[in-house]
């Protein structure tokens, strides 16, 4: 049953073109029959079917199908309703080209929750026998002719056992004889069900209709209940009813039997030979056309009179609506999990035609852009510490071009700080190449922050151990990095981190040192015992050292800590130093610098008094003084104190507040680096940017070219009662598979690219090729290629169906 109560509708409402297609009908149709909606074109039947059928929206008014309303409600609800009670036959048919005959039909059984197999093959079978279409079942609906297509339509609306079927000119497309076979088959549908026709020819609404409705311009002008003419008078332009001819000619002798029928007046001449069993027909006149009729011909001859179609011939082709009857309750369902939605997606993008294939290079393309840009955006952000860090990362430099002793042993006293040294703490060891012959004389330069291996733990260690004396220490893999790179370290076979382990270094002056483990803190420090400080500082000065320019005499370069050279020296007469500014010369210096007698050589202002002399073998001239006389010299002719505090931020607070000039050398050390290198990483920055922008909107093109060729798929689904969560789910299945097989391939070469460029120090700080950053790369590949892909669909979507198909951009 249908009711309608004041329904309005309109075109280009409150505009100059308006046009009131629907004007204030009420109607009311019983629940079996065949109701023909019949007016002139553009009259406004078909949008008023569209509205009963939940097809089309209305501006005013109620309608109710089976006693649900369906206008002013959610669509989702509108699709229950006209799913599971209305049934649809269409003009174009609206198949879904891509499938079989069969699953045509049974799409609308799964629609309504039909799941067992047999059952849905029994009822799909059955119709399809009763449109005379079962021998097509495994034939795709493009492959069919419009007679073939509009009877699976017909099979596909009553499947369900709907109680309303609503048919558009479903015979508008068709010739003579597919017309009177469709019409047959709907009218006999209307015997149980209610059938609600629109059509434009008179004949067919007066034979078939039980009541017609008349509309022009919008309103209802007339509701009759339709007696039914007696007989249908519909000549099929396919049959020739031979006996209707009046000039008949006949040829009949003992070889001969041939009948001539002519409807025209016009002469005819013909030459036939019969030849080898084969038959040569001539025409003599120019303008004639033959025309061989046979099996597989369209024209059919029949030797009788034309009658016309009774009512008893049109209600030939019954259905039996017991073996359509629903078995259980039945409700509005999904069509697609989410496994037959991945395989549906896959088959789909398969099936894609060459042209449509070759589209997908873009989505390969555009993966490529998209990984090198997200690449490169957190290369150039992702600054490491490797990158700038010139220190231990815990310590502080106390800013002083000339530094106090005082101030220096303030500090040291403080308790604020686990150890300070004079200077920036660099050190540079070399590492003898003793195996090789050929690189004799060369060594491995070392050089890096020192820092106290007691701040280790052994977890902290890449390779080896902790030191256990003083001759012992850990190097960071920092540093062998640098060594690394030079070609004469490779040459030598220390081509690897681990190679390092156990080989010796020199210091000038000083016992040669063990390098006992490796760390990997990305931290450029060698880690020995604090008691040695000092004098590495002193002595393993190398190439990094920064020197005062104003140092008071050139004493630094040959005083030495008389530890050292204890056991290579003899003391000859007096003492060892062991007070400040106390120094041992050579005995060579006797006479000039006597015992007890203060020289010109000064440390922190003093002079240094002689309390010995010693005897050299090798000859060598140092000035001998304690460990606490170089540690007051080097205070004052290097510039800065490097401090490593017991806490940082305490430790800074308490100097600034004392007006103490301190930075943190890590923080000074990240911000000079950021600021030496912005100007480059906004370029790139731009340049990534750019380059995820047009990878984008490349992608959101490409789609929405492919989604236009589909909108008329979109809205077949939709007409049909497809529930527009599987229309989503179709599209986000091919989306999924457009992504893995053509997107996939070009992040994954693109990683590998970037991988192995990574690796070059040149690239280095351009790409960041880590899990993290590859898997938010394939984030923004399926979120992006989802969210573009689906944007026109959510679109369509929001159209209602017959919206949908009206557009003029579809095939």
């Amino acid at each position: 049953m249908v009711k309608l109560e004041h329904v309005n509708k309109y075109f280009n409402k409150r505009k100059k073109n308006e046009i009131h297609v629907i004007h204030d009908t009420s109607l009311e149709m019983a629940s079996s029959g065949l109701v023909a909606l019949l007016g002139p074109s553009g009259c406004g039947k078909t949008t008023l079917l569209n509205a009963i059928g939940g097809l089309d929206k209305v501006n005013s008014g109620q309608i109710f199908v089976n006693g649900q309303r369906i206008t002013k409600r959610r669509s989702g609800k509108i699709d229950q309703i006209r799913n599971l009670n209305v049934g649809y036959i269409f003009q174009n048919y609206n198949l879904v080209d891509n499938m079989t005959v069969f699953d045509n039909v049974a799409l609308a059984l799964k629609m309504v929750g039909v799941k067992d197999k047999k059952e849905i093959r029994d009822k799909v079978h059955y119709v399809l026998e009763k449109v005379g279409m079962y021998r097509y079942r495994n034939r795709y609906a493009d492959m069919l002719s419009g007679g073939e297509r509009q009877r699976v339509g017909i099979a596909r609306a009553i499947v369900k056992d709907p109680a309303i079927v609503i048919a558009d000119e479903p015979t508008g497309n068709l010739d003579s004889k597919n017309t009177l076979e469709v019409m047959n088959i709907i009218r006999s549908i209307s015997q149980n069900k209610l059938v609600i026709l629109v059509t434009h020819e008179e004949k067919l609404a007066d034979f078939y209709a039980s009541r017609i409705i008349r509309i022009k311009d919008g309103k209802v002008v007339s509701d009759e209940e339709n007696d039914h003419a007696a007989h249908l008078d519909y000549r099929l332009e396919s049959k020739i009813y031979l006996k209707d001819i009046k000039d008949h000619k006949r040829l009949k002798t003992d070889l001969y039997n041939i009948d001539f029928y002519n409807d025209s007046s016009a002469p005819i001449g013909l030459d036939i030979v019969v030849r080898n069993g084969n038959i040569y027909i001539q025409a003599k006149g120019e303008t004639d056309r033959m025309e061989l009729v046979g099996e597989d011909s369209s024209i059919e001859l029949v030797d009788d009179h034309y009658r016309k179609m009774t009512k008893e011939e049109s209600l030939e082709n019954s259905f039996d609506r017991k073996k359509l009857k629903a078995r259980g309750h039945r409700r509005y369902t999904s069509i697609l999990n989410p496994f037959a939605m991945v395989k549906r997606g896959f088959k789909t993008v398969f099936n894609y035609p060459i042209l449509k294939k070759i589209l997908l290079i873009g989505f390969l393309i555009s993966a490529m852009f998209i990984t090198y840009a997200v690449s490169n955006i957190f290369g150039v952000l992702d600054i490491t510490d490797d990158e700038f860090v010139t220190a231990d990362k815990s310590y502080l430099t106390i800013v002083s071009k000339h530094s106090d002793v005082k101030d220096y042993l303030k500090y040291e006293k403080s308790g604020n700080f686990q150890y300070i040294m004079p200077g920036d703490a660099k050190i540079m060891l070399a590492m003898p190449y003793k195996d090789y012959y050929q690189l004799q004389g060369q060594s491995a330069a070392l050089g890096g922050c020192l820092s106290d291996y007691e701040k280790l733990k052994t977890s902290d260690l890449k390779y080896g151990r902790l030191p256990e004396n003083p001759q012992e220490i850990v190097i960071d893999a920092m540093i062998l990095k640098s060594a690394i790179k030079e070609s004469g370290t490779k040459m030598a076979g220390f081509g690897t981190q681990k190679s390092f382990l156990n080989q010796a270094v020199s210091v000038p002056n000083m016992p040669d040192m063990k390098i006992v483990g490796i760390t990997d803190l990305q931290s450029p420090c060698i880690y020995g015992d604090q008691s040695i400080f000092i004098n590495l500082l002193a002595n393993a000065t190398g190439d990094s050292e920064g020197v005062s320019e104003d140092r008071e005499t050139e004493g630094e370069t040959t005083l030495l800590d008389y530890h050292l050279k204890e056991k290579d020296v003899t003391l000859k007469s007096g003492a060892w130093p062991k007070k400040p500014y106390e120094v041992v010369v050579n005995e060579s210096h006797k006479e000039e610098m006597p015992l007890g007698k203060e020289i010109a050589e000064k440390v922190n202002g003093h002079k240094l008094k002689v309390t010995g002399y010693y005897t050299d073998k090798d000859n060598s001239d140092f000035l001998l003084v304690s460990n606490e006389t170089i540690k007051y010299n080097l205070i004052k002719t290097r510039s800065d104190i490097t401090a490593c505090p017991v806490d940082k931020e305490a430790a800074i607070s308490q100097l600034q507040n004392a007006k103490v000039n301190v930075k943190d050398i890590y923080a000074e050390s990240k911000e000079a680096y950021e600021k030496e290198i912005f100007q480059s990483m906004r370029s790139a920055l731009i340049m990534a940017g750019v380059v995820l922008a047009v990878s984008f909107i490349e992608i959101f093109l490409i789609i929405r070219a492919s989604f236009l060729s589909r909108v008329k798929e979109v809205g077949v689904y939709r007409a049909i009662g497809v529930k527009k969560g599987d229309i989503y789910k179709m599209f986000l299945g091919e989306i999924l598979a457009i992504t893995t097989m053509a997107s996939v391939p070009g992040y994954l070469f693109m990683a590998y690219i970037m991988n192995k460029l990574s690796g070059y120090d040149i690239f280095s700080n351009m790409f960041l090729v880590n899990l993290p950053v590859m898997v938010l790369c394939a984030a923004l590949l399926y979120g992006f290629n989802l969210v573009f892909g689906l944007l026109p669909v959510f679109r369509t979507m929001r159209k209602r169906p017959a919206a949908i198909l009206s557009r003029t951009d579809i095939n």
